[in-house]
C-alpha cells in the first residue's frame, strides 16, 4: 500500500488533553492511518508503550509498516481487532492497564480509498465493512431490507429526516433492478431529495445515509456501548480518555456515559469542535466534537 495522505482530526486538542508522558502506557483505538499514533510515540520517547486497535487489516498492516521505520519496534504493538475488545487487546500486549486512550469514531483515508463503498464516488462494491470478515454488507441492507427497516436506519443512525422518501424511492428502484455500486445508490439519493445547505457548506445529499449504512454495518455503537462499560477496569488512575464523534447518537452516547458515571472527571464540560482553519483544510472534521474525561 502505498503511501497515504490523511489528516488526524483535531490531533492537537486530543493529544494536548491526553497529556503525554514518557514511560506511560497509550492506546490508539482506532489507529486508521497512524496519525495520533505516531504523535503519542513520538511525544511519549524514549520509554513510552503505544498499543494501537483497529478493525482494518489494511490498517493495522499500513501502520506496522510506517511506524517501524521511524520507531522502535518494542515501544507499540497493533492489534487488528475492534475497540470493544480493549480488554483482551491490553491484556494481549503484555499490561494491565493504560494511562491514556483515544478514539477517532470517523473513518479514514484508507477506508475512502478502498473501494469498499465508504465513498460516494466509488464504483465498487457497495460494501462499507471496516472488518471485511463482517457477515452483514452496504448491499444486504439496501438490497434486501424492508422498506420500514431501511427507514429506521436511516432515521435512527443518519439523523435523516428524509428517510421515508429515501427508503421509498429505493424500495421502487430495486424492483427494477439491484443497487450495486456506492456511486449508484449516492445518483438515487441526489435525485429523491436534492443538495441541501448547511451553513456555508452544502452537504452531498448521500451524506446521512451513508453514514447510517456505516455505523449499522459495523455495528458501531454496540461497540462503543461495550467500550464504554470496559473503560474504568483498564485504565490507571488520572488517566485520560478522548473521544471524537461525528454522530449525534454517537456523541450522546459519550456524554451521558461521562455524566451518569462518577468514576470520571469530565474535562470538557462542552465538547470541543474542530476551529474554522481546520474545517477549511479537512472539510471532512465539521461535524467532530471532542469530548475528554479522566479516570478518578
Amino acid at each position: 500500500m502505498e503511501n497515504i495522505k490523511h489528516i488526524p482530526v483535531m490531533l492537537k486538542e486530543s493529544i494536548d488533553l491526553l497529556n503525554i508522558k514518557h514511560g506511560n502506557v497509550y492506546v490508539d483505538g482506532t489507529v486508521g492511518a497512524g496519525g495520533f499514533s505516531k504523535e503519542i510515540l513520538e511525544l511519549s520517547a524514549p520509554d513510552g508503550f503505544l498499543i494501537g486497535i483497529d478493525s482494518d487489516e489494511k490498517a493495522v498492516n499500513y501502520v506496522n509498516l510506517e511506524l517501524e521505520k521511524k520507531f522502535d519496534k518494542k515501544r507499540f504493538k497493533i492489534f487488528h481487532s475492534n475497540f470493544s475488545d480493549i480488554d483482551l487487546v491490553i491484556h494481549n500486549a503484555g499490561f494491565e492497564k493504560a494511562d491514556g486512550i483515544v478514539l477517532d469514531l470517523g473513518i479514514s483515508s484508507i477506508q475512502l480509498e478502498s473501494e469498499r463503498g465508504f465513498s460516494f464516488k466509488d464504483e465498487g462494491d457497495l460494501d462499507m465493512r471496516i472488518d471485511t470478515n463482517g457477515e452483514i454488507t452496504a448491499f444486504d441492507i439496501i438490497n434486501y431490507y424492508k422498506e420500514e427497516e431501511i427507514s429506521n436506519i436511516l432515521w435512527n443512525y443518519g439523523d435523516e429526516r428524509f428517510s421515508r422518501k429515501i427508503a421509498k424511492k429505493i424500495i421502487e428502484y430495486r424492483k427494477k433492478k439491484l443497487i450495486e455500486t456506492p456511486m449508484e445508490l449516492a445518483k438515487l439519493i441526489k435525485n429523491t431529495i436534492g443538495f441541501r445547505q448547511n451553513g456555508r457548506n452544502k452537504i452531498d445529499p448521500a451524506t446521512r445515509t451513508f453514514l447510517a449504512l456505516r455505523i449499522t454495518v459495523n455495528n458501531e455503537y454496540e461497540s462503543l456501548t461495550q467500550f464504554l462499560n470496559k473503560l474504568k477496569n483498564f485504565l490507571n488512575q488520572g488517566a485520560v480518555v478522548c473521544i471524537i464523534a461525528f454522530h449525534s447518537g454517537e456523541d450522546r452516547l459519550v456524554k451521558n456515559f461521562f455524566k451518569n458515571n462518577k468514576d470520571f472527571n469530565i474535562i470538557t464540560k462542552k465538547p470541543l469542535t474542530p476551529l474554522y482553519d481546520e474545517i477549511k483544510n479537512n472539510p471532512r472534521s465539521r461535524s467532530a466534537k471532542l469530548r475528554a474525561a479522566s479516570l478518578i
